[in-house]
């Protein structure tokens, strides 16, 4: 007669997680109001100037103004020259009686001698044109920009997860007795 026992320990297993943490610092933010920068330029550009009146005036391309005035000045001047040339003739007349009859002399000179001339005819200007320049300029304004506000900061996000142990049990204990035999037979 024979007895098999086994036996079988018992084995116990666990798996262990580690704790995490993790810090998550979010950037601070400006409430306020911003102010952006401006410049602004003026530009006044240069300028010349002709004024060629003079040089077309002596031409013969005069203007109205020009026209009349030198038409005035040469009246005025005939004007006076006539005056003076009717005063000498008077005086030659008064004193006919010296010199002789200056009568034959003075009609030949109002009939035929003092619309003698002699004629000039200029083309070309003498004088040339006036020429002015008006400077130019860059004027340049900064308008600086204004950041108003406050800085706000915000809480870091921290996170947190426990570590675990778990136990189990991975091979339970057992005895097993088996009988090694004839199979006998009792009776009681």
């Amino acid at each position: 007669m024979a007895l098999e026992i086994r036996t079988q320990p018992a084995i116990l297993g666990y798996h262990i997680s580690k704790p995490v943490q993790s810090i998550e610092q979010p950037k601070a933010h400006v409430e306020g109001a911003l102010t952006q920068p401006q410049i602004q330029v003026e530009v006044r550009l240069p300028k010349i100037q002709i004024d060629q009146t003079q040089a077309f005036n002596e031409s013969g391309l005069k203007n109205i103004e020009a026209f009349s005035q030198e038409y005035v000045a040469i009246a005025k001047q005939r004007m006076l020259e006539s005056i003076g040339r009717i005063a000498e003739q008077g005086d030659q007349l008064a004193q006919i009686n010296k010199k002789g009859n200056p009568v034959p002399d003075i009609a030949k000179y109002n009939a035929f001698d003092q619309f003698k001339h002699e004629f000039g005819m200029v083309t070309m200007p003498r004088n040339g044109p006036d020429i002015s320049v008006i400077e130019g300029n860059v004027n340049v304004r900064v308008v600086e920009g204004e950041l108003s506000g406050k800085i706000i900061a915000e809480k870091p996000r921290i996170h947190y997860q426990q570590g675990q142990v778990e136990r189990y049990v991975a091979q339970y204990n057992s005895i097993s007795i088996r009988y090694l035999g004839e199979k006998l037979d009792l009776q009681v």
